[in-house]
């Protein structure tokens, strides 16, 4: 990342509070060369494409002798998960380039967030999805007429049939790996200026697949450590059953096999089905920080999740002492919707239950989403029962006359 153009703090917009948009905020502390993207140009585009990417930071618990904080990133976010500042910058991107069709893969959340905040710049948006995950989205999201929601049947198949949807009809296929970076460096500042302002932290925990969220938070407090009295070691989670990241970390090399994701049924995070996320060439860079961090990563099965929240000492109280922070969690029958914030706190317990985060710690935790309310009744366009039928009776359907 490039040096900011005044310091940070005079860089920051105090019109706007982080509470409301962490991108209109910070927008002036960060530049995106290498996002291949015009400072100036995607400054002005945010103020039109923003919509709200909140976040605020509270003092949850104390166990142990650990003080556990939380980083929401959930509560304030026009689509209920982080991934609204991935669609707020993206779309800008977008937008800058003069791209007026998209198509993208996704679990869920950034899907969403896409087609969300896309429409709304008058953007057409086609977004494939696991279709076992539908009940996930929010039928609001995709009632506009050009946010196209195409279901498969296969998760393994989800990238593919996306990247031969993009390729065969010439639509750009976004978001890209260093947009998305540049879209945690928004969250990077938001922590670098509570840490400037006084705070410590000894930990920083959050759920990862291909590591997006981290690198970019880390790329913001690299640039300003020496005016820190230390950078909070990193905790990257992910899910026991599909976890290449966890691996490829253990093996020390991002060449591990992993084999594809058939069904996200058995997930406990089921927006996290990607099987080859260090394909998006973030691997070496996670590595790096982890090394530099004195971090690590771990993993949290379903049993481990579920037994934290019914008899940890603090983990079964979690959803009480959220709510009581006015966040609170989704739930649909009884069941968590999304867990993927959460398990960043449950693994913190954990991992202070282990004794790896010392007594007299101070944590936080990135909690990415959670309170986000989708419907689950967003109905596909188009079902993909395998990439043949994609090819002999979708793309056809919507580009009758070719590519445009």
């Amino acid at each position: 990342m490039n040096a900011p153009l005044t310091s940070f703090e005079s860089a920051i917009d105090a019109r706007h509070d982080a509470g409301r948009s962490v991108v209109l905020r910070y927008r002036r502390a960060l530049r995106f060369a290498d996002a291949e993207l015009d400072d100036e140009r995607l400054r002005e585009l945010f103020a039109r494409t923003s919509i709200a990417e909140g976040v605020r930071l509270f003092h949850l618990l104390r166990y142990r002798d650990v003080d556990l904080h939380v980083l929401d990133e959930t509560s304030a976010m026009h689509t209920g998960t982080l991934k609204s500042i991935d669609g707020c910058v993206t779309i800008a991107g977008c937008l800058a380039e003069g791209l007026g069709r998209i198509v993208f893969e996704s679990g869920g959340n950034t899907g969403g967030a896409l087609a969300a905040y896309g429409t709304r710049a008058g953007i057409e948006t086609f977004c494939f999805v696991p279709a076992e995950n539908l009940s996930l989205l929010d039928s609001r999201t995709f009632g506009d007429g050009r946010a196209h929601l195409i279901a498969v049947d296969d998760p393994g198949l989800v990238r593919e049939a996306a990247e031969r949807f993009a390729a065969r009809h010439d639509v750009a296929r976004v978001p890209r790996a260093n947009w998305r970076i540049s879209a945690s460096r928004f969250l990077g500042c938001f922590l670098l200026e509570a840490l400037v302002g006084g705070a410590e932290f000894d930990w920083l925990v959050q759920t990862i697949s291909a590591g997006f969220g981290p690198i970019g938070i880390y790329d913001v407090l690299a640039q300003h450590a020496d005016r820190l009295p230390r950078v909070p070691r990193f905790l990257g989670v992910q899910q026991a059953a599909n976890c290449t990241m966890f691996r490829a970390w253990k093996a020390g090399s991002g060449d591990v096999a992993t084999p594809p994701v058939r069904s996200t049924r058995s997930l406990l995070s089921r927006v996290m089905y990607d099987s080859r996320p260090q394909s998006y060439g973030t691997f070496g860079r996670l590595a790096g920080l982890l090394e530099r961090s004195g971090g690590h990563l771990t993993t949290l099965d379903r049993d481990e999740f579920d037994r934290v929240l019914d008899a940890h000492p603090e983990g079964s109280h979690l959803l009480d002492r959220l709510a009581a922070q006015g966040l609170e969690i989704t739930t649909r029958d009884q069941e968590i919707v999304d867990p993927t914030g959460l398990m960043a706190l449950v693994a913190a317990l954990l991992e202070i239950d282990a004794g790896t985060i010392a007594p007299g710690s101070r944590v936080l935790c990135c909690l990415t989403s959670g309170a986000g309310r989708p419907d689950g009744r967003a109905v596909p366009e188009a079902r993909v029962e395998d990439l043949a039928h994609l090819d002999r009776e979708l793309l056809a359907g919507w580009f009758p006359g070719g590519a445009r």
